[in-house]
């Protein structure tokens, strides 16, 4: 396991080192709190668009092109959104493809709500760091210090770990039943982490990077344990309110809140038959908790990710050190403490997320002033390219008569076939 990492980390250091730069010159954060824990006093993201250096109509007209592809490949609907900011304002565009309902056929709203998958670690990941900077926890903490007996060999995995997936905890979801066994089993936080306790540890905690989506369920539980709350409350408190995302909530049960995009998988075909997807929109999320639960738009989670990078979710020393990457694996991803940093083709250093359970599939990528967030209700193992090309086409600056991205230009992300979920 040694060659996937890369501990040197001078490129992904520059692009961290921009982030913060930006981060200063809009901070809005004061000194920080060592006593209780209210909602941190940041002004919510302007509401109101203005003229910025704008989007093209050639531009969305190829993003369109660019969304319908994404569609034809297996999903039964998409939406989109590209937002520009610079120095003159904010411009967006919003696509939709294909469909909310394959039974009604009812359009997809622009603003449809979402069950965003692994595009949660972020928002939780940020949770976490606020009560990092608030004294109330520290990075280099423990599992053990914070979670007695909870995860076999806690004492040795901190928090920074958890973050960046260098703990080498197991991740729980790839012993999973098939969601559609029993879609609506309400899990609680201790089980999942007693599936990863009975598979053991994949590499010794912070040699390596892996995916795991067992590190969130313990990042979260810290939360609950440190606030006293429910995680999905102090997530609310310290990201939801304070930034006004009023189309983002953190349901514990089946409900997905409308307007809702239906999610679907298909069984198997037979020879020569198309798949046959079947809806599986309601199931509940806590087999995702702290992992994969959140629900939200494409609006707010790009809403999200400009007050995040842009400094005014925390403070600069803070916001420093979440965009310190840990590990760089061998196809190109710099695991930071919740934000995934990669370089497109055309060059841009970007900070992104992607995401994947049952029925869905999510991306937000965020690079040059541009910022993408793209929800796919994908029923079939289809190829990440169209999504791929899509996000070349929002964000690098000449896509001109360059060829779409094939497999290989690209990390292969996990794809979802069995109904766990390999990323969550």
């Amino acid at each position: 396991m040694e060659s996937r990492k890369n501990w040197a980390l001078l490129a992904t250091g520059a692009l961290a080192a921009a982030a913060v730069i930006t981060a200063a010159q809009v901070l809005v954060l004061g000194a920080t709190d060592r006593a209780a824990d209210p909602a941190p006093a940041v002004p919510a993201a302007d509401d109101g668009d203005r003229p910025a250096a704008g989007i093209s109509a050639d531009k969305q007209i190829a993003l369109q092109q660019a969304l319908n592809r994404v569609v034809r490949q297996g999903s039964s609907g998409a939406v989109a959104e590209l937002a520009v900011v610079d120095e003159q304002g904010r411009d967006t565009w919003n696509g939709v493809a294909g469909v909310a309902d394959r039974a009604t056929g009812a359009p997809v709203d622009p603003q449809a709500h979402f069950r965003v998958a692994s595009l949660s670690k972020p928002f939780v990941a940020a949770t976490l760091l606020h009560l990092v900077e608030r004294g109330r926890v520290d990075l280099d903490d423990t599992v053990e210090e914070l979670l007695p007996g909870v995860l076999d060999g806690g004492e040795r995995i901190t928090l920074r770990m958890l973050l960046s997936h260098t703990s080498g905890v197991f991740s729980y979801n790839r012993a999973m039943p098939d969601v559609r066994e029993d879609p609506h089993r309400r899990w609680r936080p201790q089980e999942l982490v007693a599936i990863a306790n009975r598979r053991g540890p994949v590499f010794e905690p912070g040699t390596d990077v892996e995916y795991s989506n067992t590190n969130y369920v313990l990042a979260a539980m810290v939360i609950e344990k440190v606030t006293g709350r429910p995680y999905t409350e102090a997530v609310d408190r310290a990201v939801l309110t304070p930034l006004g995302l009023e189309d983002t909530s953190i349901p514990t049960d089946s409900e997905v809140p409308g307007p809702a995009m239906h999610a679907y998988l298909a069984a198997a075909p037979a020879p020569g038959l198309a798949p046959e997807p079947t809806d599986i929109t309601h199931f509940n999320p806590t087999r995702w908790y702290g992992t994969a639960q959140v629900v939200s738009t494409v609006s707010d989670v790009n809403r999200f990710w400009e007050a995040l990078l842009g400094g005014r979710l925390l403070s600069k020393p803070t916001l420093a050190r979440m965009l310190e990457v840990q590990a760089v694996t061998d196809d190109g991803y710099g695991f930071a403490l919740g934000p995934r940093s990669y370089t497109l083709t055309c060059g841009l250093d970007v900070w992104m997320h992607s995401g994947n359970i049952p029925g869905y599939r999510t991306w937000t990528v965020h690079g040059g002033g541009r910022h993408l967030t793209l929800f796919q209700a994908r029923y079939t193992k289809d190829p990440d390219p169209p999504a791929w090309a899509m996000i070349e086409t929002a964000l690098c600056p000449v896509h001109g008569d360059r060829p779409a991205p094939t497999p290989g230009d690209h990390p292969t992300e996990p794809v979802e076939d069995t109904g766990r979920g390999e990323d969550g």
